[in-house]
Order: structure tokens, then sequence, then C-alpha cells
């Protein structure tokens, strides 16, 4: 289960592959308020090699930050810790969110 804390004005999220359902069921559920995000994902996240996509930098991590419930409010970033193999399984659940809802 993801875990969120601050250190040193900065947003720890660590995730692990379980926290991926959860994000999925966030984003079919509200589909219509993510498929913008997810086009960015879709299209920027394999130019930084996946896993150095910064979310915050393309204001893409709403879908994370409802889903993990988190909030960036106070610290205005936050850093994402997970295994390798999350943040590809994480693009291949964007990339067919994509195909199906673009």
């Amino acid at each position: 289960m993801a875990s969120a804390r601050i250190e040193k004005n900065e947003l720890i999220l660590e995730v692990d592959l379980p926290d991926l359902q959860v994000i999925l069921n966030e984003a079919i559920t509200n589909i219509d308020l993510y498929k913008d995000e997810i086009a960015v994902i879709y299209e920027k996240m394999p130019k930084f090699d996946y896993k150095y996509f910064c979310f915050y930098a393309y204001s893409t991590y709403r879908l994370l930050e409802n889903a993990l419930d988190f909030n960036t409010d106070d610290v205005g970033h936050f850093r994402l810790i997970a295994p390798e193999s999350f943040y590809f399984a994480f693009f291949g659940m964007i990339a067919t969110l994509h195909a199906e809802h673009n």
C-alpha cells in the first residue's frame, strides 16, 4: 500500500505494484477527469525512460494524488519511489487507457 511522508520540504511517495489497481480504479471511475493527463503521460513518459518522468513538471499528478490519497499543496511537488517494474507496468496501464479513451 502506498505511503506518503514529508522529508525536508519534499513529499516522498512510496508505491508498489499492488497500488496500480487503486490507480486504475480511480482512472476508470473518473476517466473524463483524467483523459488529458493520461494523454500527456502517454506522450512524454517514454522520453524519460519511464522511471525519470516528472509528473509534477507536466501537471500530470492529479490521478496519482487522488488515487493514492496524498496532497502536494504544502510542498508543491513529490518524489515517487517505486520498483522499476512499477514504472513499466504503470505505463502499460496508461497506454491501454489512452488507446481505449482517446
